[in-house]
């Protein structure tokens, strides 16, 4: 996917852009930038088709199409702030070839509307130079109006330019993002028990690895805040936990956030950035490592890091959610986690076998090269060791064989 975006008008002389309550050639510019920054974070091609400088207005034009005209683009969009006359004009539009309803340039309008502005609809734009000159299928996009107090109220309530990048970058994120993140070799269409397999096997060898956060925690939060792996994030994002943004550098997925407030009652953040990933495998590991690292703030120490390593499942939902920063708002979460996923599935299955790994002990007959001992939940180069976890095994009335495999 190659997406040109052109930040309108230049920053100063010909073809600079109105000036109301704000001035449109820099805001034009903060938008852009914000959603060029969103899309290559996606591993988006992006070609920024912006002009700084122009003797005219008509080279300006030219010159911002000749930039989008050198690519192969899937998409062209302009960024523009709009004006009038007796500065009541409010609202978004967005503007296309011959008027055309495309799903992206109605979605981008939609979700700006959602922000609070009045939604003017997609238009006809065949007049204007840039939307009647490039290549590529093109949208303009007037975001509100500069000289209108309401809107400029609205724009900053919403988060100003990076509250408009996202309503837009999630506008055209269907096209531009799902494709590449789709993971091939894991198989996504699960049962209760098989997710729960899926999830405990990667959660159980990362807690013999790292020892982070305990199994039975780990899947049953990804069973709450992912549906056993049938939500928006879990589908589109391979997301299995809901984690914003929060300093992530790789992929993203805009959706609106519902949040529980300190008096109980809810509230929806519109837009909000959660991390993305190339498989579940990937949202699992890198949960882990949000919880054993997360600093929020002023802290000097993780916030959540009395979980990391807590053998019983009790305290580390307790941690969780009695850290100075709760991992969920929701006032429920801790106690849903318990009643509703670890005990009612008896995840804590996956605790005792993880945890009763023994430590290796250099000593005795070793496997060939090439070669381990392999025991249920672990696998040994000393047989040694893998006859005490078998006998371990044993003690909680699981049977398990040793054999030889690469």
């Amino acid at each position: 996917m190659v997406v040109g975006v052109n930040c309108g008008h230049t920053k100063s002389g010909a073809g600079y852009g109105a000036v109301g309550i704000i001035k449109e050639s820099e805001h034009t510019r903060l938008v852009g930038q914000a959603l060029m920054d969103m899309l290559r974070s996606a591993r988006v091609t992006v070609i920024d088709c912006t002009i700084d400088q122009a003797n005219t207005q008509n080279e300006y034009l030219a010159a911002a199409v000749a930039l989008a005209n050198r690519q192969d683009l899937d998409w062209f969009i302009s960024i523009h702030f709009n004006a009038s006359s007796a500065h009541t004009g409010h609202g978004v539009e967005v503007f296309t070839y011959e008027g055309r309803q495309y799903q992206d340039a109605l979605d981008v309008c939609q979700n700006i509307a959602d922000l609070g502005f009045t939604n003017r609809g997609v238009k006809t734009g065949t007049g204007l130079y840039v939307i009647r000159k490039t290549k590529a299928k093109s949208m303009l996009i007037e975001v509100c109006f500069c000289d209108n107090q309401k809107d400029i109220d609205i724009y900053q309530a919403a988060g100003g330019a990076e509250g408009i990048a996202k309503a837009i970058y999630k506008g055209i994120y269907k096209e531009a993002i799902l494709p590449s993140i789709q993971d091939p070799t894991e198989n996504h269409n699960l049962t209760r028990n098989e997710f729960i397999e899926f999830v405990g096997k990667i959660a159980q060898k990362d807690w013999i690895d790292r020892r982070l956060v305990l199994p039975s925690v780990v899947i049953a939060q990804a069973i709450k805040e992912s549906g056993f792996g049938t939500s928006e994030l879990a589908v589109n994002a391979n997301a299995l936990f809901g984690i914003k943004q929060n300093g992530w550098t790789g992929r993203t997925y805009v959706k609106d956030a519902t949040e529980q407030n300190a008096d109980g009652s809810y509230r929806t953040d519109q837009n909000v950035l959660w991390r993305a990933y190339d498989s579940w495998e990937q949202s699992i590991l890198d949960h882990n490592t949000y919880i054993s690292e997360r600093k929020i703030g002023s802290q000097t120490e993780p916030n959540w890091k009395n979980v990391v390593g807590c053998e019983n499942y009790l305290l580390a939902v307790q941690y969780l959610q009695n850290a100075q920063f709760p991992y969920a708002t929701s006032k429920t979460y801790g106690e849903s986690l318990i009643n509703d996923y670890i005990e009612k599935y008896k995840l804590t299955a996956y605790d005792e076998v993880a945890t009763s790994q023994p430590a290796e002990i250099d000593q005795g007959e070793k496997a060939p090269e090439g070669m381990l001992y392999v025991v249920q939940a672990g696998a040994y180069k000393i047989f040694e060791n893998a006859k005490k976890q078998q006998e371990r095994l044993g003690e909680m009335g699981i049977a398990s064989l040793i054999k030889l495999q690469q």
